[in-house]
């Protein structure tokens, strides 16, 4: 159950108290770890899933708008491990490089590594193939360094944007459906039903994904993109929005943006390097709101309802902050977590966000009031989740793919 803190600032934000978190004096509240109803036994691992979950996660954040949201219930509240694989990365240039994050589709998990593309069996974690390519590298969400940039999946494809191209391989065998040479990708590619789109060391490309072609390239630099209602967003020294169709640069704002947008009902959100968390509008960049407390309320993780952040101050210990979306205004706090180490908002479900703690490792909040329902300890930082409806796939920098299911 949630903290008598944080019961108290539950009842501030009820009753209009606090309006924003600008309005609270100091951090989150909420004093001590999440204490869950559930912990997951690490080093238990079933053969896999009796059940193999439904639904797909085909992009690092879930889909092309980045919103990490699945609209999924969350199945058990005390998971346990189905099974366990070992995709451990090799040194690249004498630097360790991480993996990717994991993306499912098609009862397929799939990754990179700094030397390829692994895929695993969504049911039991059993390696399906491997390719040997070099992807391109990306610096980390939560800085721990550089990391291979994630693969993404659509139509049966998989296409990754590696040192020297663009690829697509096909999902059930991993054979090369085409390349693409002109260019070498250089940031986590976001795909739709018609076109893949990619950072490029040439800026910001449309390609096709039947063949390969390149179709347009855009003056926009960055390494992560958000694509909806037809405008591709690039977050890079600058926010930029670009036509989809065109390529047509349509505005740019310079917020020095951190990490990576979101576009949700009209709305960009992006936090900057200031730490403010602000809105601007898809159609011609007017800001709309904006949290600037500079708490650092970084990655964003946006639903129909609410957005939740990790604030990072610096100062103080960090927290998971939950807000209520608003019409016409900034998002309004509806309950926080305290954080020791730092970490990141991961993704949702519709009942459900998940968050990686530094030392508690990953935990299981319910949206509406914050109570951790489980926590999976584990000694290492894992960075991404897939969210599926009846199981979740985790991968950590060193390789290590966890999936956690039940009933």
């Amino acid at each position: 159950m949630p903290s008598t803190s944080r019961r108290t600032f539950l009842g501030m934000v009820a009753t209009g108290t606090v309006a924003s978190v600008a309005g609270c004096s100091s951090t989150c509240p909420d004093e001590g770890a999440p204490d869950p109803s559930h912990t997951v036994e690490s080093g238990i691992e079933n053969p896999g899933f009796e059940t193999v979950p439904d639904g797909s996660w085909p992009l690092p954040r879930f889909d092309a708008a980045n919103t990490g949201y699945a609209p999924v219930q969350m199945k058990t509240t005390a998971p346990s491990v189905s099974w366990q694989a070992d995709v451990s990365p090799s040194a690249t240039g004498g630097e360790d490089t991480s993996v990717s994050a994991v993306v499912v589709a098609d009862e397929t998990v799939v990754l990179a590594t700094p030397t390829g593309v692994v895929a695993l069996s969504l049911r039991d974690g059993t390696e399906q193939w491997r390719r040997e390519f070099t992807p391109a590298t990306v610096p980390s969400a939560v800085d721990i360094g550089d990391g291979a940039t994630s693969p993404v999946i659509a139509n049966g494809r998989v296409f990754l944007a590696t040192a020297d191209g663009i690829a697509a391989l096909e999902v059930a065998d991993g054979a090369v459906a085409w390349r693409n040479t002109d260019t070498a990708g250089a940031g986590v590619p976001t795909v739709t039903d018609d076109a893949l789109f990619v950072p490029t060391t040439d800026g910001v490309a449309r390609f096709d994904t039947d063949d390969g072609n390149r179709q347009w390239t855009a003056d926009a630099d960055g390494t992560r993109l958000a694509v909806a209602d037809d405008t591709v967003v690039v977050a890079g020294t600058e926010i930029v929005a670009i036509d989809a169709a065109t390529g047509v640069v349509q505005w740019r704002r310079s917020d020095r943006p951190g990490g990576h947008p979101v576009v949700s009902d009209g709305t960009v959100y992006v936090s900057n390097t200031y730490g403010d968390l602000l809105g601007r509008s898809l159609t011609d960049g007017t800001e709309q709101w904006r949290l600037d407390n500079r708490r650092s309320l970084e990655f964003p993780v946006v639903t129909p309802e609410g957005v939740y952040a990790i604030e990072r101050p610096g100062e103080a210990s960090s927290a998971t902050f939950a807000f209520d979306r608003v019409d016409d205004g900034p998002p309004e706090p509806r309950w926080c977590s305290e954080i020791k180490l730092g970490g990141a908002v991961t993704a949702a479900a519709d009942d459900a966000v998940f968050t990686f703690q530094r030392e508690d490792g990953l935990t299981a909040f319910t949206t509406r009031f914050g109570e951790a329902v489980w926590q999976y300890p584990v000694e290492y930082q894992a960075v991404s989740l897939a969210i599926l409806d009846g199981g979740v796939v985790g991968v950590s920098p060193d390789g290590t793919v966890v999936a956690l299911g039940g009933e």
